[in-house]
């Protein structure tokens, strides 16, 4: 994984390496092939570890977002949800009312904006249960 463009420069210079000392036999041929891998190596674990660091960085991230407290989308699912139980629930409410002898009539509640967001709220929250559980 070449991100920063070093291997093109590591390239070069063992071309150079090759034509300062054409006998491969050479201590001078030999150290300096040492001194390049070295260096390519450096630079590799260089890339690994700041690959490494912004991963981590992330997660601390993800970490502490997770741990703030209020879940379901910081409560714009649980006000759809209160709605939908209120509309579900007024008949029913109205219906004991009307039998207990004090008929009340509760107001409707539009629900089209709060199904719409609930429904992504929830697509959302299932893909994403769907990708922790696939990797």
């Amino acid at each position: 994984m070449d991100i920063t463009g070093l291997g093109s420069a590591f390239d070069l210079a063992k071309g150079i390496i090759d034509r300062i000392w054409p006998n491969k036999n050479d201590p001078a041929y030999v150290a300096a092939q040492a001194q390049l891998v070295q260096a390519q190596t450096a630079g590799a674990l260089k890339e690994l570890d700041d690959s490494f660091q912004l991963l981590k960085a992330q997660a601390d991230t993800n970490t502490a977002e997770a741990g703030k407290g209020v879940t379901f989308r910081d409560g714009a699912g649980w006000t759809c949800v209160a709605g939908f139980a209120v509309s579900l629930l007024k008949p029913l409410i109205e219906w004991g009312a009307q039998l207990s002898g004090h008929p009340v009539a509760l107001p409707s509640i539009d629900t089209t904006t709060s199904t719409t967001m609930l429904t992504a709220l929830l697509g959302l929250g299932g893909l994403h249960m769907y990708e922790k559980v696939k990797s």
